[in-house]
């Protein structure tokens, strides 16, 4: 008898056949297996990405505060060698040869310019205090200015920054503006050199008057404690701020030192001095007798990331701090120690 053969399947029916279950576990654990390596590199670049931001910003705010310390040192000690205007008073009174204490003349002696004793830190192009901040206390005759403790453990010293400026445009640093932008003209300092028609405009209305003497300009730096909130977590730093004599007036002490950039934690100043044999070294901040010898200052600090950024390996290391002194750290926090130097350019050639 012939063999009988199956009906041939139809197209329909191949199609119609579906997954079995092993092949659907396969399928399934294949496509976990991508979602993962996926998910995994995702992470991976996104946590590589914020370390990199993080370095990136650490060193961004070292180079900020760097500069914008540095562009001040660099003003330290300028007095205008020209000045013209309605305001000039006696040519006895315009002095032109450099650099003096805002309320001394060239003997050393009270000018009448101050009602106050004149300020020590003022004699100098800077001056500085070791492991404390530069304050003003007191208002009108009773004013005096002082170093003083911080008002918590900071490790950082102040640098104060005094220089001249007649130029009536605007508040960029080096014209008459103080490091917050202040009309600087508003300090009892500066009373009796700015324009006979400055006191009777109020703060906010304030013209740029001619001044009818260079006005004086002195800026401090040091370190302040900052508390910041980020993605969740609570980061306790420091920030380079400033305090400028805009703040002051004659009826008000205003010792704000405003932030500038965040993430510093350690600031420590040297100074380049000349001695008597003719030869320069570099002193501490309390080591300085002889605030007129110094040509040149050395900016230290240490900056920080805000975050972890020590994925891997481990999370402690230690660096030598701006006070040569070796730290060990194992919070995962990345620090860097940062140094310049800057010379006082109005005072080389003296």
């Amino acid at each position: 008898m012939p063999t009988r053969l199956p009906p041939p399947r139809s197209a329909a029916s191949s199609y119609a056949r579906g997954f079995t279950l092993v092949e659907f576990l396969v399928a399934m654990a294949i496509g976990m297996a991508v979602v993962i390596a996926a998910s995994y590199v995702y992470l991976a670049t996104r946590n590589s990405q914020r370390v990199l931001s993080e370095k990136a910003a650490m060193f961004e705010n070292a180079r900020f505060a760097m500069e914008v310390i540095g562009r001040d040192i660099e003003n330290a000690g300028f007095y205008p060698a020209i000045r013209v205007g309605p305001e000039q008073v006696a040519a006895a009174e315009v002095v032109v040869d450099g650099y003096g204490n805002p309320c001394l003349d060239r003997s050393g002696a009270a000018n009448g310019l101050c009602t106050f004793a004149a300020p020590a830190a003022f004699t100098a192009p800077v001056f500085g205090c070791a492991g404390q901040r530069f304050e003003r206390t007191g208002t009108g005759a009773g004013s005096a200015y002082a170093c003083a403790a911080h008002a918590a453990s900071t490790p950082a010293d102040a640098i104060v920054i005094n220089y001249y400026t007649n130029d009536a445009e605007g508040l960029d640093v080096g014209q008459r503006g103080d490091c917050q932008r202040q009309d600087v003209a508003i300090d009892p300092l500066n009373e009796p050199r700015r324009n006979a028609s400055h006191p009777s405009a109020t703060a906010a209305s304030r013209p740029f008057l001619l001044p009818r003497r260079p006005m004086f300009v002195t800026n401090a730096y040091t370190l302040q404690s900052t508390t910041l909130q980020q993605e969740g977590q609570t980061i306790n730093t420091f920030s380079l701020a400033c305090n400028g004599n805009g703040n002051d007036d004659a009826v008000a002490t205003v010792n704000v030192y405003q932030p500038i950039v965040q993430g510093i934690d350690q600031l420590r100043f040297s100074y380049l001095t000349r001695t008597g044999t003719g030869s320069t070294r570099y002193l501490a901040t309390g080591s300085v007798t002889n605030w007129g010898s110094v040509v040149g200052v050395r900016v230290c600090l240490m900056a920080r990331s805000l975050e972890n950024t020590r994925l891997e390996g481990p999370a402690s290391y230690t660096l030598t701090d701006c006070d040569g002194a070796a730290r060990s750290f194992s919070d995962g926090v990345e620090r860097r120690v940062y140094t310049q130097v800057f010379a006082l350019k109005n005072t080389l050639n003296e």
